[in-house]
């Protein structure tokens, strides 16, 4: 048996009536939440985002924009950007003073200097990218770009990650992007270009992440041990869910269950227990 730090525990928060989010059709959610714990909703079939805080929808958008959305952030002024599907253009919300506006959309960098002053004065051009041969990239995963990025940022120390195919590298949290130390590279057969990076915890050597295979993922590096919470949806349906943190980093929002009548939302930390794997 081995020691593990912790790991993921979840509580249920509230519950939703599942016509007041959503429509009938394919289930596509995408979440994103703000610095005072707002969560920003929108599900595929419904052109709408709604705001909510402690179980009340408090507000709504009605989006230009008709499609699946692609990406959806708070940025750290708490305005929320949405991306749509066919990366032309993204959305910027300003929830608070209801002001709204599009920003285009030209390269991989714009979706990243958007959100926070690290990524905006990182020169992000210096980072090494991954080639998209979109001529045989799966239907799914469809991008107008020939690269692509995969970049997280931990804002309480500023470092950015980069991840995508077996590994996490930190970037680091100059102006530039320099050479890797042996330190700053993680290796993980679970990671790939289409996991959404939730937490690291750079101290302990600790990811979490969603693999969009509707499965949370608590990886430690260090002692080479990972445990999987798949997450259970209604009658095999066709979805494809989606969890967020936002600027605190210290917990991580989903939707944990639905089904005709209500859709239930929860939140998981990292515990600081200390558990036993095998």
């Amino acid at each position: 048996m081995i020691s593990v730090l912790g790991q993921l525990d979840s509580k249920r928060l509230f519950s939703i009536e599942t016509n007041k989010l959503m429509g009938d059709g394919h289930f596509n959610f995408k979440l994103a939440v703000s610095s005072d714990e707002v969560i920003a909703f929108n599900s595929c079939n419904r052109p709408v985002v709604y705001f909510i805080k402690n179980g009340l929808i408090r507000d709504s958008i009605a989006m230009e924009y008709q499609g699946c959305v692609r990406s959806m952030e708070f940025d750290e002024h708490d305005n929320l950007l949405i991306m749509d599907n066919e990366e032309t253009t993204i959305y910027k919300y300003d929830h608070r003073n209801f002001n709204a506006y599009k920003v285009p959309y030209n390269k991989p960098e714009d979706w990243y200097t958007l959100q926070n002053h690290w990524y905006k004065f990182f020169e992000i051009g210096s980072v090494p990218t991954f080639y998209n041969n979109r001529e045989y990239l799966q239907d799914f995963y469809y991008t107008r770009f020939d690269y692509s990025y995969n970049l997280y940022l931990n804002y309480h120390n500023g470092y950015i990650y980069q991840y995508a195919y077996n590994f996490i590298r930190k970037v680091g949290n100059r102006k530039t992007y320099k050479a890797l130390k042996k330190d700053d590279l993680w290796f993980s057969d679970r990671l790939s270009n289409k996991c959404k990076m939730l937490l690291i915890d750079l101290e302990n050597e600790i990811a979490v992440y969603y693999n969009r295979a509707l499965v949370l993922l608590y990886e430690d590096f260090e002692k080479e041990i990972v445990i999987e919470y798949p997450c259970e949806v209604p009658d095999g349906e066709a979805v494809q869910l989606d969890f967020a943190v936002n600027k605190h980093q210290n917990k991580i929002w989903g939707v944990s269950d639905f089904n005709s009548d209500r859709i239930i939302f929860s939140e998981w930390t990292i515990s600081k227990k200390i558990y036993d794997a095998e």
